[in-house]
């Protein structure tokens, strides 16, 4: 997946578990801008000086939403939809932006429709359970056991899922997802809570020495 295709990812992004490192999947870097007046300034802050074909309006919108400017972003993915109605990229950074300003309702409504394009795009299952650990942690779980079935090295789909499997209170199921999480990714180690981040000791049922 070409990462400029999206231009964010909360697998990358804000309201990832404190101390989790960045996913993989990583979005491309900002472009760069300048003050010089010239046609991508302009795209970027809005302008209209684009193509209108599909892969033109996807990159404006992405430009516009790694510059920050999240209302022009919105504009051109919602036009690049009157061309392209099945454009999962454009739901998905649609849903970013909605998850950002805390719309969830909104966010997992365009995350589903990324998925009715394509039932496997991972990174719209994994923002989608995001936006519903809290209202449906059970439909949550579901969902990163899927995105962890599609990729196995989604080493932080591991992480919220032993979360969420540790406060439903199956503390066997969340330690093996923590142990897969850590063995992808060590620097995740400290997002894990300690009771789960040692190997647990079995004590011997033989009976004591002299």
């Amino acid at each position: 997946m070409s990462m400029r295709q999206i231009f964010g990812s909360l697998a990358c992004g804000a309201v990832l578990l404190t101390g989790v490192a960045a996913c993989s999947e990583k979005p491309a870097d900002k472009p760069q801008t300048s003050n010089s007046g010239d046609s991508k300034s302009d795209k970027t802050n809005g302008g209209t000086n684009t193509g209108t074909a599909p892969a033109d309006l996807l990159k404006l919108g992405v430009e516009q939403g790694q510059a920050g400017n999240f209302d022009a972003a919105k504009a051109t993915f919602e036009k690049l939809l009157a061309v392209e109605a099945n454009n999962k990229f454009a739901w998905f950074n649609l849903g970013f932006i909605a998850q950002s300003r805390n719309q969830a309702d909104e966010a997992i409504s365009n995350y589903d429709k990324a998925l009715a394009a394509d039932a496997n795009y991972k990174p719209a299952l994994y923002n989608k359970a995001i936006a519903l650990e809290s209202k449906a942690p059970t439909t949550s779980m579901d969902i990163y056991r899927k995105v962890v079935s599609i990729d196995n090295k989604s080493s932080t789909a591991y992480l919220r899922l032993g979360m969420l499997l540790s406060q439903s209170g199956d503390n066997a199921a969340a330690r093996d997802a923590f142990k897969a999480a850590i063995r992808l990714d060590k620097g995740l180690t400290s997002a894990v809570p300690a009771k789960y981040r040692g190997v647990p000791t079995t004590r011997s049922s033989g009976p004591a020495g002299r």
